[in-house]
């Protein structure tokens, strides 16, 4: 099935190279090709949320993947609701490194520089002169690498537990001051808006952008990444 989409859309055949690609996907199968592809087939076909939602699902298990990086940065370019930018260009710096770790590679640099630092330290024991000196300087380096790994993936793991990140999905979707559309309206977000789901209620659920603005928002108007 796979490899018949990859063919439909060489053949231009977007829609239906998407339509494939999907049910691979509702068949709960998760891997950042099938999701890049899957990307690339919505935007051909039309659809900027779905190509933003696929990418970021890409992104997700890759976040290093610089082809899904330069995809989303061209996506999030054609939108119609614009990201604010990052005024500390240090901060901005660091969070996109940071981004490009995910859980996986958080625990193999925690799991590797642990192994590393107890073999220094044990060289160590047995070690005279310079030698010792090396041993018990790469021993504490690698402890420090160890303590910044572990930390990075406590703190992913939290937060992949506890934020629920999603894609707008409908070309316009009104955002309320409460769960139902009789509260007050507070703005209107377009489709491929990256947003974060604090809370549901019912059919809605209480979003925030990037630039700190929420509202209530009708659940189906989105779709988790």
């Amino acid at each position: 099935m796979y490899n018949n989409a990859g063919n439909l859309y060489q053949s231009n055949f977007y829609a239906d190279a998407l339509n494939i690609y999907e049910e691979l996907v509702n068949d709960g199968i998760e891997n950042p090709d099938l999701f890049y592809n899957s990307s690339n087939a919505a935007f051909r076909a039309g659809s900027i949320g779905k190509a933003i939602l696929y990418v970021e699902k890409a992104l997700k298990l890759n976040p290093s993947d610089p082809d899904a990086l330069s995809n989303l940065r061209f996506l999030n370019s054609r939108k119609q609701d614009r990201e604010p930018p990052q005024d500390n260009i240090v901060i901005a710096f660091l969070a996109r490194h940071y981004n490009y770790i995910n859980m996986n590679s958080a625990a193999l640099w925690s799991g590797i520089s642990f192994a590393m630092a107890m073999l220094f330290a044990a060289g160590a024991l047995y070690a005279y002169g310079w030698v010792r000196q090396f041993f018990a300087a790469a021993s504490v380096a690698l402890g420090l690498m160890f303590v910044l790994s572990t930390g990075i993936l406590i703190q992913k793991a939290g937060r992949a537990g506890r934020v629920v990140e999603a894609v707008i999905m409908g070309s316009e979707v009104n955002a309320y001051s409460g769960p139902g559309e009789d509260n007050t309206h507070i703005f209107i977000i377009h489709e491929g808006t990256k947003v974060v789901i604090e809370r549901s209620q019912n059919s809605w659920n209480l979003i925030r952008l990037r630039s700190g603005a929420g509202g209530w928002i009708k659940a189906d108007a989105m779709e988790d990444i």
